[in-house]
C-alpha cells in the first residue's frame, strides 16, 4: 500500500522552482546616450566651469582600479604649542618656534630629534648640524589571531629629516624626505600619494616625541599647584563659555593635558581656528583599580559621542566653547555641571588653565 503526503508534493514542486516552469533568465540591455554640450546662442556668455573635481590629465591616464591607491594622504599634526604647518606647503614640514620651554632653538631641537631616534633605536647612519639621515627603519603588520598572533616585517624606509632655520633663529622648520622604500610584497608599487603619507607619518612621531618632552618640561616648571584661573561666563550672543586668563597658545597645549584627565580623546584638530575636535568615552574603572584602591577618573556629565572645543582670544584672556560635533554650543545647564568636574580635573593633576 502507497501512502502520498500532499504537502512533500507541494514542496517539491516549490524547490524546483523555475526549471519546471522553464522560465530563462534574461539579460537588460541598457542603452546609454549621451546629452550634447550645451550651446551657448551668439552675443551670451557661457556658465563658468568650476574645475576643482577636474581630475588631472596625469592622474586620468594613469593607474585603474585595484592599482589605483585611493587612500588619503595622512595629516601633519602640529600638537607641540610652539609648531604650526603651513597649509599651503607643498613639502613634509613643521615649523617650530622659539618658547621659554625650548630656550635656544636649534640645539633643542637638535637634542630631541637625537634622543626620538634613540628612544625608537633607529640608527644615524649620517649626522649633520642640520641634518639627520636614518638607517632602515622597520614597520611591522601584526598577523594571526589570539595566542598565535605574530610581527612580521612589511617594509623598510629610509628618511631625512633636515632642520630649516629662518635667518632670525627663532623659527626652525623640520621637513622630512623619503629616500628608499623597500617593500616586502614584490608586487606593492610606490606612488605618489604613498611617499608622502610615510614622509608625514614619520614627521608625526616626531613632533609627538617633541610634544611629549615640551609637556613634560611644563608640567615640571608648574609643579608647585596653581591656582585654578579657569572661571564660567557668557558671550554676547548668551552662549556659556569658559574663561582662562592664559594666552590663547599656552591654554590650547594645556587643553591637550586636561582632555587626557577626562577620557576625551582628540580625534582631529585645526589649529588655524585653535578649534579641537574630541570623542568622550565614560571611563571604566578596572579591577586592578579597585584591589590597590585608586581612585576613579572623573566623569564628565556628557553623553558618548563627538564635540568640540573651540578657543577665542578676548582681552582678558582665551575663550574656551565646547559644542556638539554640529558645532552648537553647550546649554548653560550642561556647562554648570561639567565646570567643577574640570577645575577638579585641573587641580588634580596640576594643570595651568
Amino acid at each position: 500500500m502507497q501512502y502520498w503526503i500532499p504537502g512533500t508534493l507541494v514542496a517539491t514542486v516549490l524547490l524546483t522552482g523555475c526549471s519546471m516552469l522553464g522560465f530563462e533568465e534574461t539579460e537588460k540591455v541598457v542603452d546609454e546616450t549621451r546629452v550634447a554640450e550645451l550651446q551657448i546662442p551668439q552675443g551670451l556668455s557661457a556658465p563658468r566651469k568650476p574645475g576643482q573635481f577636474d581630475l588631472p590629465a596625469q592622474v586620468a591616464a594613469g593607474e585603474r582600479g585595484e592599482d589605483l591607491d585611493l587612500r588619503p594622504p595622512v595629516q601633519i599634526l602640529s600638537v607641540a604649542t610652539n609648531s604650526s604647518v603651513e597649509e599651503e606647503d607643498k613639502n613634509v614640514r613643521v615649523w617650530f618656534d622659539r618658547s621659554e620651554y625650548t630656550g635656544e632653538l636649534l640645539p633643542y631641537l637638535q637634542t630631541n630629534i637625537a634622543g626620538f631616534m634613540q628612544e625608537n633605536k633607529i640608527d644615524v647612519t649620517e649626522k649633520k648640524a642640520l641634518e639627520f639621515k636614518t638607517d632602515w627603519v622597520n614597520q611591522y603588520e601584526e598577523t594571526g589571531f589570539w595566542f598565535w598572533k605574530d610581527q612580521e616585517l612589511s617594509q623598510q624606509a629610509q628618511f631625512v629629516v633636515t632642520l630649516e632655520p629662518k635667518t632670525h633663529g627663532r623659527t626652525i622648520g623640520v621637513s622630512v624626505h623619503l629616500t628608499a622604500l623597500k617593500y616586502q610584497d614584490p608586487e606593492v608599487k610606490l606612488t605618489t600619494v604613498a611617499q608622502r603619507r610615510e614622509e608625514a607619518h614619520f614627521l608625526n612621531r616626531i613632533i609627538d616625541h617633541i610634544a611629549t618632552v615640551e609637556l613634560a618640561a611644563i608640567r615640571e616648571a608648574k609643579s608647585k599647584l596653581p591656582d585654578v584661573q579657569l572661571t564660567r561666563v557668557s558671550t554676547e550672543a548668551g552662549d556659556a563659555v569658559l574663561l582662562t586668563k592664559l594666552p590663547i597658545d599656552t591654554a590650547w597645549a594645556q587643553l591637550e593635558v586636561l582632555f587626557e584627565s577626562v577620557s576625551l580623546e582628540v580625534t582631529d584638530l585645526n589649529r588655524t581656528e585653535y578649534r579641537y575636535f574630541v570623542k568622550f568615552t565614560k571611563p571604566e574603572s578596572g579591577f586592578w583599580d579597585a584591589i590597590w584602591g585608586e581612585a576613579a577618573a572623573p566623569e564628565l556629565p556628557l553623553a558618548e559621542q563627538e564635540y568640540q572645543v573651540k578657543l577665542t582670544k578676548s582681552d582678558q584672556g582665551t575663550l574656551i566653547q565646547l559644542s556638539d560635533n554640529e558645532g552648537k554650543a553647550l546649554d548653560a545647564a550642561t556647562m554648570d555641571a561639567v565646570y567643577p568636574i574640570l577645575v577638579e580635573a585641573i587641580r588634580t593633576n596640576k594643570i595651568e588653565l
